[in-house]
């Protein structure tokens, strides 16, 4: 193994006692703007010790860790792209229509490229509850606690702790099997008091035996050139579940005196069959985004 693999292979393997119980870590490491940066910083997060001192087996985690660094710079670089765009359609609402507003929550749509972003601003009336609101929002199965469509979540691949690819499996409201996609998710720290999380589906290979689509990412151009090899479950294999896409979801919660603010944008392929109304199809998206807004209830004071 070269020099340049056995650096990405020790990154990943101090990163193997975040994996317990298949959950995101809690911490927050900053990520630069640069994609340069972003894929230096891949390469020199490793160390010996935290490898020794590491809690887990490393064993146990062996076939989420990844020891591609080309792969891992490629997925790096998408996320930082991916970043770029959310923080442009997050920051104004100027192109937005209001779709409903209630209790201090409100939802727009708007359509960019052809497809439909909607995005959520939600405010928390806890500033405590920051750390919390980041760490649920990034574990892979936290959406059970305000989503009830929401089965399980798991992560497929590692990059660094920040960094990794993941499946997430939900029940159906289109037809009677269920449903699931798998997409790069990366955590970043923009300041002290704020944190983005950005999903991202690509045209991955995860063996699908369903009838599915070439998919083709409208929003993050790069992620259409990233198709890594996903060592999926047999019902999968199998055609038995029905597979969706992440155009690009993006959360970025930040604390202030008094609350907690997210900000939620969201546009998700649901890959539906030809014939069903696009009135259902927005109903669906329509309630899975507002799913979050139960974020009040968990953290309120």
């Amino acid at each position: 193994m070269n020099k340049g693999y056995i650096k990405i292979a020790l990154a990943l393997l101090s990163v193997a006692g975040y994996m317990q119980n298949m959950a995101f870590a809690s911490d927050s490491t900053p990520s630069p703007n640069s994609p340069n940066e972003t894929s230096k910083e891949i390469l020199d997060n490793d160390s010996e010790d935290d490898i020794q001192q590491s809690s887990s087996n490393p064993k146990e985690v062996e076939h989420l860790l990844y020891d591609d660094p080309e792969e891992a710079i490629k997925a790096a670089d998408i996320m930082t792209e991916a970043l770029d765009f959310a923080q442009k359609h997050a920051e104004h609402t100027n192109d937005y229509k209001e779709y409903s507003k209630q209790d201090g929550v409100v939802l727009y749509f708007k359509k960019f490229k052809d497809t439909e972003i909607g995005k959520l601003e939600l405010t928390i009336p806890n500033p405590d509850s920051y750390d919390d609101v980041v760490n649920i929002l990034w574990d892979p199965n936290g959406a059970k606690n305000f989503d009830d469509k929401f089965i399980k979540g798991t992560i497929r691949r590692v990059y660094n702790k920040n960094l990794v690819i993941i499946q997430q499996l939900y029940k159906s409201l289109i037809r009677s099997w269920q449903r699931y996609y798998h997409a790069l998710a990366n955590k970043i720290e923009l300041s002290k008091n704020k944190t983005a999380i950005v999903l991202v589906s690509s045209d991955m290979n995860d063996h699908d035996g369903g009838k599915n689509k070439k998919y083709v990412n409208p929003f993050v151009e790069s992620a259409n050139s990233f198709k890594p090899d996903i060592d999926s479950e047999e019902d999968i294999r199998n055609g038995d579940l029905y597979k969706m896409y992440i155009n690009l979801v993006a959360f970025f919660i930040e604390k202030e005196a008094d609350c907690v603010k997210v900000t939620y944008v969201s546009s998700i392929d649901p890959n539906a069959p030809y014939l069903t109304p696009a009135s259902f199809i927005k109903k669906i998206i329509v309630k899975k985004i507002l799913t979050l807004v139960k974020l009040k209830d968990i953290f309120k004071k």
